[in-house]
């Protein structure tokens, strides 16, 4: 099952194209980089409209949240509570009536699945739903699953033994026991706030087999220090200025 109206949605970029396998990011760099939170910077986060906007923008992968409604349905939003109403106990009916831009996690994929790569972080879902709704839109395989939730993580891993997880955290702190953490639940990412993480750290998980992602990375001198140490993955709320300095930093290590 695959996304419908797009050739038109992408008719002012290019006069003829193909459906592709989104690549691993931006160009100019072996770096990924990844759009947060929905398209954040290309209109309200974690919207369909945002996120049509970006890849219209050239974003090769984005990053959004899932949660469950109290009736089971998969929907696309960060903050466990919207206008008051905490997510889990709200039906979908009434969570659509308070954020009517807020889409399902399946309508993202009808207009997307195949279009750009997604890192989907769980935040409060059944792991089985989510990856049974990746798969139904044939992009399992092909989709980043991170939570900061070790037994969320440890359920995909499970049921999907051939998925891409990573184990998101945000402080520094216990650095050899996150990794423990992260090959335990068998994870091949680690995700911290970039803010966690130094060259040994980098250094180390690369050496157990584990990618870095790091996050949010909004400013020049933070993405040069991290790209220096080999971190696999950025994640940004800046998605085309980084990818402007990302090629500008490959084009100053490989001149002409």
């Amino acid at each position: 099952m695959t996304g419908g109206g797009l050739p038109g949605f992408y008719y002012a970029e290019a006069t003829c194209f193909m459906r592709r396998r989104p690549g691993n990011g931006a160009g100019g760099g072996s770096v990924k980089l990844i759009a947060h939170r929905g398209g954040r910077g290309f209109g309200t986060d974690n919207t369909l409209e945002a996120m049509e906007k970006a890849v219209r923008s050239g974003v090769r992968i984005i990053e959004t949240d899932v949660r469950s409604t109290a009736d089971g349905q998969l929907v696309i939003c960060h903050d466990s509570s919207i206008w008051g109403h905490v997510v889990r106990r709200t039906t979908y009916d009434e969570f659509k009536r308070i954020a009517p831009d807020r889409p399902l996690l399946s309508e993202v994929l009808e207009r997307l699945a195949g279009w750009v790569g997604f890192n989907i972080e769980i935040k409060e879902a059944p792991a089985r739903d989510v990856g049974l709704m990746l798969n139904l839109y044939g992009i399992a395989d092909d989709t980043v699953v991170t939570s900061f939730d070790r037994d969320i993580m440890s359920d995909y891993r499970r049921d999907f033994p051939q998925a891409l997880t990573g184990y998101l955290y945000r402080m520094p702190y216990g650095k050899e026991k996150k990794l423990q953490h992260a090959l335990e639940m068998g994870a091949r990412i680690i995700a911290p706030h970039f803010s966690s993480i130094e060259a040994s750290l980098v250094d180390e998980a690369h050496e157990l087999g584990l990618e870095v992602y790091a996050w949010t990375v909004n400013d020049r001198s933070d993405f040069h220090r991290l790209h220096d140490w080999g971190v696999d993955a950025i994640i940004t709320d800046h998605y085309l200025e980084m990818e402007q300095l990302l090629k500008e930093m490959s084009a100053s290590a490989h001149p002409l």
